[in-house]
């Protein structure tokens, strides 16, 4: 046995239509994100404290959501990025070498911050090599050129760099 519902049949034209009325709405135009936040809400007129991110009235709750911060621009340069090249003076125990200088670059070795540094007698660029067990200064930096020149850059007592 099968039961079937039917439903009555309704003909279109006999049910009432409702009636539309073309409200007029005022035409909305598109927001652009605020840069500076207003100083009092739109909705009891209080005055609008900046809450985490966007400005919030304390009164009612109204949240101004079109604010946006303005992005702000790091002055801090990067170390590598500044493209500083030091002159270094000489800060070991032979009064010959006080008035020779050396010149270092700061430059990205890898993943870390290192030196290109100039020879002071040859003027080439050295390379860095291992330090000997001899002296073991934890912040000694050691370099060798070409020519078999070695210079060691060692912090000095006044904070700064100097070479040996």
């Amino acid at each position: 046995m099968v039961i079937a519902i039917t439903q009555p049949e309704v003909s279109v034209s006999t049910q009432e239509r409702p009636k539309v009325t073309a409200q007029t709405t005022p035409a909305l135009q598109p927001s652009r994100p605020a840069t500076e936040p207003s100083t009092q809400c739109v909705r009891c007129g209080a005055s609008i404290v900046m809450g985490y991110d966007e400005p919030e009235c304390i009164t009612c709750g109204w949240v101004d959501y079109s604010y946006t911060k303005a992005k702000t621009t790091s002055n801090v340069p990067n170390l590598i990025s500044t493209a500083t090249k030091y002159v270094l003076r000489y800060c070991g125990d032979f009064p010959k070498l006080a008035e020779t200088l050396t010149y270092a670059k700061v430059v990205r070795i890898r993943n870390r911050v290192g030196y290109a540094v100039n020879c002071p007698f040859c003027h080439e660029i050295m390379e860095q090599s291992s330090l000997s067990g001899k002296r073991p200064d934890a912040r000694e930096q050691r370099f060798r050129c070409t020519e078999g020149h070695r210079v060691s850059l060692v912090p000095t007592k006044r904070g700064m760099i100097g070479w040996r």
